[in-house]
């Protein structure tokens, strides 16, 4: 009952102030892995910055950032840690001396191509959204696509490879679109989703670019939106998926047809993958989802429970060796095997 009574508070947090919540952490850490494997970086909205030991789980070092933070990537060669605060503002900090270095503003839903050394971040002016190109070593510009006044961008990604760009804009009123059309009785599961998606009035664009130029290479509407908060892009071949808070997904084919999908845990608080995107970890209450992307095949795990107020996940990392680190509302650092074993938690303070 507790568990059903969280989510249903966080969904109506998330759904009743969208755009206050947009880059607001619900609790708990944010995390990611050295390229090498052997550090971890761990903050969150208590404005700490932890550095621990992959190998034993140990915090080796506290440092004040003085912001909350929602997302941390390492770059390709581990010399600098991105941050992403709760203003949509990225931190570069030397992973040498845990100090930042450099900010750069207005830089939402920071996606990473760690192995081309390169980022994207949203800037959502008033007068049209533009994505920017970055390095991840530097925060320099090296690209940027700006988008039309009325057109707001709900999900982004980059490919592993830094080539291509996802972006799906939010949805938007379709006076083409059927609505209100009442389900069959024997409709259910994701067919019922789809059917309800089909006939909401309501489409949105999906869009992939070039990258850095910012070429348009293909655009699709669809009867698919992504969730008001939380979803990201990532690609699984040429087809892109798009995951969601609510836990109802898409894969997009390059010819715009869309197979929904869920994974085995609830409501997905908690998203990552690792750099060559061939391993998708989410997770909700208490329970995650270790996918891998080729074939969608999934392992469901869960950690060891702790008294009181549940806990969620709230983000995730993934090693070089498959080896995959959750970050929970309870300021944990949650271990997964390669394959989705559980293998330990530790505290984080």
């Amino acid at each position: 009952m507790k568990r059903i009574i969280v989510a249903l508070v966080l969904g109506f947090m998330i759904v009743s102030a969208a755009s206050a919540l947009a880059a607001t952490p619900l609790g708990g850490l944010a995390v990611a892995v050295s390229p090498a494997g052997n550090t971890l970086a761990a903050a969150g909205d208590n404005r700490v910055l932890y550095v621990l030991s992959a190998g034993k789980l140990e915090v080796t070092n506290r440092i004040w950032l003085g912001v909350c933070i929602v997302e941390l990537q390492f770059n390709k060669d581990g010399s600098t840690l991105l941050a992403e605060d709760t203003n949509g503002t990225i931190h570069l900090i030397d992973a040498k001396t845990w100090q930042v270095t450099k900010k750069l503003p207005k830089a939402e839903k920071m996606s990473i191509a760690r192995n081309a050394d390169l980022g994207a971040g949203l800037d959502p002016n008033y007068n049209g959204q533009v994505i920017r190109f970055v390095s991840l070593t530097d925060l320099s510009e090296k690209g940027k696509i700006v988008f039309a006044k009325d057109q707001k961008v709900a999900a982004l990604g980059l490919d592993a490879k830094g080539e291509r760009l996802g972006v799906l804009l939010e949805s938007v009123n379709d006076d083409t679109e059927p609505k209100g059309a009442k389900p069959p009785a024997d409709v259910k599961g994701l067919a019922l989703d789809e059917f309800k998606m089909k006939n909401d009035g309501k489409t949105s664009l999906f869009m992939v670019f070039k990258v850095p130029s910012g070429e348009k290479v293909s655009e699709h509407k669809l009867y698919f939106s992504a969730s008001i908060v939380g979803a990201k892009v990532l690609f699984q071949g040429e087809n892109a998926l798009v995951v969601n808070y609510s836990n109802l997904n898409a894969k997009i084919d390059p010819k715009g047809e869309i197979t929904l999908f869920n994974l085995d845990n609830s409501f997905n608080y908690g998203l990552g993958f690792s750099a060559d995107q061939a391993v998708l970890m989410s997770g909700g209450l208490s329970v995650g989802t270790y996918t891998k992307v080729d074939g969608l095949n999934m392992t469901k795990f869960e950690p060891d429970k702790l008294q009181g107020w549940p806990e969620y996940f709230k983000g995730f990392a993934v090693a070089g060796d498959g080896t995959a680190y959750g970050s929970t509302s309870a300021y944990r650092i949650v271990k997964i095997k390669p394959g989705g074993g559980f293998e330990k938690s530790v505290p984080v303070f």
